[in-house]
């Protein structure tokens, strides 16, 4: 059953069941609400999250094959890559909950089949605090080996808050972004410089058209910002979140812009030596924590 944060000034929809993800989040502005995060529960949704959890690892490991301590793994799914860790369709348990917050834990040994060669638990915690929204996440190695480790959200964004074709704008300053020569998310090369469709650092249009689907190194903040409804909504992520994937689908009402640890494939760029690969690893018992707090600033 989904739970229902909501505070005067900001309002978010939570589903234990499938991957404690976003079903929906929305602001107050003026007497009205706007959704931030598109409702999946609007006739012609296509998403199943408005935002999911990715973990042990984010986004793509290269055919699900890599090598970690001298042995080497491989994942289902590999004829694709795997894809998005395991969890975003599990069912978690609550631990706490009040009005303005929850506290969602997954235990990996208490599912069948997980995709993942060690055992690890993982919590999640969303909170409202006046105009800002807390991400939290944390994953334990249950192991008795180390294990490779990284995680990730992936929250899409409406791109009209007010009316159907209203501006939005991104303002990310970032470092580089990795190549994809070959079209499949799966870094081709070491970091290199943002093409121009590519660079937010200073505040511009994301045009409707302007496909992306890339993964940056040298996230440390940034901002939406809807111009016509008033709103701005300003990410501030913690040091050990380094990465940020940009992804403008066309012909959506909605884009994504995914505050995650480690780069794509960031397994096999661990054992490549790749110094911003953002994969750690994590001996057994120890745990990985982050978060990003998402604050609404209203304009007008």
């Amino acid at each position: 059953m989904a739970i229902i944060l909501n505070n005067d000034l900001l309002q978010l929809t939570v589903d234990p069941v499938c991957g404690a993800g976003i079903l929906a989040c929305a602001g107050r502005v003026g007497n009205d609400w706007l959704p931030l995060m598109p409702d999946v529960s609007d006739p012609g949704s296509d998403l199943a999250a408005a935002s999911f959890l990715m973990m042990p690892y984010s986004n793509r490991v290269e055919n699900g094959a890599f090598t970690f301590a001298g042995g080497s793994y491989q994942l289902d799914g590999h004829k694709e890559h795997a894809i998005h860790g395991d969890v975003r369709k599990r069912s978690w348990k609550v631990a706490a909950q009040d009005a303005e917050s929850v506290q969602c834990r997954f235990e990996s040994t208490a599912c069948e089949q997980v995709n993942w060669p060690w055992p690890f638990a993982a919590e999640a915690g969303y909170r409202l605090r006046g105009r800002s929204l807390h991400l939290e996440l944390s994953l334990t190695n249950q192991g008795g080996t180390a294990m490779p480790a990284g995680f990730g959200w992936h929250p899409y964004f409406s791109r009209a808050l007010t009316r159907a074709g209203e501006p939005v704008a991104l303002e990310f300053p970032l470092e580089g972004v990795y190549p994809d020569a070959d079209d499949t998310r799966i870094p081709s090369g070491p970091l290199q410089p943002l093409a121009a469709y590519q660079d937010f650092s200073t505040e511009r249009r994301l045009d409707p058209g302007n496909f992306l689907d890339a993964c940056c190194y040298g996230f440390t903040g940034g901002r939406i910002t809807w111009p016509e409804s008033g709103v701005r909504l300003h990410f501030e992520p913690a040091p050990n979140c380094r990465h940020l994937v940009l992804f403008n689908p066309s012909g959506k009402p909605y884009f994504a812009v995914e505050p995650v640890l480690n780069a794509n494939n960031g397994v096999n760029l661990l054992a490549a030596g790749d110094e911003t690969a953002g994969t750690i690893v994590l001996e057994p018992g120890a745990t990985l924590e982050s978060s990003c707090k998402l604050h609404l600033e209203v304009t007008r």
